[in-house]
């Protein structure tokens, strides 16, 4: 079989051991790796503020459109909840990761689902009104409106979930549906979402300061949300391609809050 030059430029590179730092500002750490690694886990700053992530669905990327990216880790051979477990609690840990009390959201999951795998004392089902079709299956007869987002509060201790602990709302009560339409026309990633959907989550569960962490930061949404919205951000994405990506949009959102920041 021959191999041509454009055949090799196609490859998928996997990111190295422990990632590859290519952002690092007092706002964000962007870095390519891969979030399945112990090693790049541990760089997590522990006591961290909020989970906030749209990680592979594990059914894969359906479209009739030509020339959309594949996204890796979406042909359903992981189990994605229990990754995002390990950055809550790693190995188990009461002490490290997420810090107790603190909220979760993951897209693409049921809230029932997340509850046992990220240690959830209470979950709320959460529905994103795209106000748009989707770009999935042209030919299906019916198109996907909505998509569904797990919040969850995240307690580390099991005598405090057994017990209902962890109840308490998110900052600012609100209803369970969040109409946002989707970005229309974008071919930068499959699954980009509206920044001002993340800034109502980043808003909701966090303050000014906090660290909002996203293993699976596609094309950076969660941390220019986070940036703009005075938070910090901690990003890892796996396609190199995404995640120089993300350091642009990010980088942008960066240059903007300075800008805001010096009226």
């Amino acid at each position: 079989m021959h191999t041509t030059e454009n055949d090799l430029l196609d490859l998928e590179i996997p990111p190295p051991a422990g990632g590859q730092i290519l952002h690092q500002t007092n706002r964000a750490t962007i870095l390519w790796g891969d979030c399945h690694d112990p090693n790049l886990i541990a760089q997590v700053p522990d006591g961290y503020g909020l989970l906030c992530t749209d990680p592979p669905y594990g059914i894969g990327h359906r479209s009739n459109w030509a020339g959309r990216p594949t996204i890796a880790g979406d042909d359903g051979s992981i189990d994605w909840l229990s990754v995002l477990g390990e950055w809550a609690a790693p190995n188990g840990s009461h002490t490290r990761g997420l810090a107790n009390s603190r909220h979760v959201y993951i897209f693409g999951y049921d809230h029932q689902d997340v509850a046992k795998p990220l240690r959830c004392g209470a979950t709320t089902g959460l529905i994103w009104d795209k106000a748009l079709m989707s770009q999935g299956d042209l030919a299906a007869t019916w198109s996907t409106t909505h998509e569904p987002i797990a919040f969850g509060i995240h307690r580390k201790r099991p005598s405090d979930r057994a017990t209902g602990r962890g109840q308490l709302a998110a900052r600012f009560r609100k209803g369970s549906v969040l109409r946002y339409q989707r970005p229309n026309g974008n071919t930068r990633h499959p699954h980009e979402k509206p920044v001002p959907l993340l800034a109502d989550l980043i808003e909701s569960s966090t303050i000014r300061g906090d660290l909002v962490v996203d293993p699976c930061a596609g094309s950076g949404t969660t941390g220019v949300a986070a940036v703009l919205e005075g938070r910090r951000c901690f990003l890892v994405e796996y396609k190199r391609e995404f995640a120089e990506l993300c350091v642009q949009r990010v980088q942008a959102a960066e240059r903007l809050a300075d800008q805001m920041t010096a009226v």
